[in-house]
């Protein structure tokens, strides 16, 4: 008989075709719930939702306090919430996080000696998978029962990640094919997920719909960038990884920036604190400065004109295809994005004033 995951799994796995079928039954349309009391009760589960996705300690627990149904909504509206906010680092955090949360439910699953499992009619097959595991993961194109992957598939889904384990140079690969272990299968099958979610996001939604959920995403988009302030602290040059001093020094110097690297710029500055007018006072030095046109240049990347869209800055992975990345630090090694070589640089800035300080002598009375 052919396997059907059950209401409670597909709640713990919304991401899954057969988990958006079985809401479809349960509640109206979008714009038609928005309008209902249980619309209003869902979007507070949604904005929820985004809130833990946001927050730099996760909370996830296998145990929900409201409907299967309910928590399936909760993830839609979060992802249509996010779409309407227009921010691509709100689209990473929340498919991530919903990734961390299906990695989590697929460990937690059948439990352990001094813990009992979610599920209790998981049943595991002869190499110890679940069958909803092995359904997951046949939707997102991984087999658990082999021990390769394509070779393509593979560079997609560590992309992200630093171990020196998943490293390509590391992996054994033949006739297009990369050697997985058993153990890292699971691993693998979150950041599929994770990839899949990503791309699918955002979504095309009816302006009706953002107009109808513009008070929460304003509040989302607030909430955030609080987080954000809170997470990068003052603003601190001497922590600007290696790249982003490069084009300031470009600047500063008189040099013409491409339009690459006035976006990557403009997008770092913004994200760690720098106003609009200061930003735009970065590009007074330029040969071809128009006051004018730079700060409609800065405006719109910053979410701060017409579009509303507050633009992301590029990853190392993308300074690097458009020539940006120079001078690397060691540091750099250890980092896939701008963004975090200057959190992990200030930490390390903050560190040195500490102990500098702890180590002063108090002189003699």
């Amino acid at each position: 008989m052919d396997y059907s995951p059950s209401a409670k799994e597909l709640s713990h796995f919304p991401f899954l075709k057969k988990a958006q079928d079985h809401i479809k039954k349960s509640f109206p349309p979008v714009d038609q719930l928005l309008k209902e009391e249980k619309g209003t009760f869902l979007t507070g589960l949604a904005v929820r939702r985004i809130n833990q996705a946001l927050a730099s300690k996760k909370n996830i627990s296998a145990c929900f306090q409201h409907r299967d149904d309910e928590e399936i909504a909760s993830y839609v509206l979060a992802r249509i919430i996010v779409s309407c906010v227009q921010d691509k680092q709100l689209y990473d955090r929340l498919t991530r996080y919903e990734a961390e949360r299906a990695y989590y439910f697929l460990n937690s699953e059948t439990g352990s000696e001094s813990e009992k499992g979610w599920n209790e009619n998981a049943v595991l097959d002869d190499e110890q998978n679940s069958r909803i595991a092995t359904y997951i993961a046949a939707e997102f194109a991984i087999d658990l029962s082999r021990d390769r992957m394509p070779l393509a598939d593979y560079i997609e889904i560590v992309s992200v990640l630093h171990e020196e384990r998943f490293k390509l140079v590391n992996r054994r690969v033949r006739k297009g094919y990369v050697e997985i272990k058993k153990e890292e299968l699971l691993e693998l099958l979150r950041e599929r997920i994770r990839v899949i979610l990503r791309r699918d996001l955002p979504y095309h939604v009816p302006k009706a719909i953002c107009e109808q959920l513009a008070p929460v995403a304003e509040s989302i988009k607030k909430e955030y960038q609080e987080k954000m302030l809170q997470q990068f602290g003052s603003l601190e040059e001497s922590a600007f990884p290696p790249c982003m001093q490069a084009l300031i020094t470009a600047l500063t110097s008189g040099a013409n920036l491409t339009h690459a690297g006035r976006f990557a710029l403009t997008t770092f500055v913004h994200t760690v604190g720098m106003d609009v007018p200061a930003i735009a006072r970065l590009y007074a030095r330029s040969p071809d400065f128009d006051p004018e046109k730079t700060m409609y240049q800065v405006e719109h990347i910053t979410g701060r004109g017409g579009s509303g869209t507050e633009y992301t800055a590029p990853a190392c992975a993308a300074m690097r295809t458009t020539g940006l990345c120079v001078n690397p630090a060691p540091l750099c090694e250890r980092v896939s994005h701008p963004l975090s070589y200057y959190k992990v640089k200030k930490r390390e800035n903050a560190g040195k004033v500490i102990k500098k300080a702890n180590t002063q002598k108090i002189p003699p009375t």
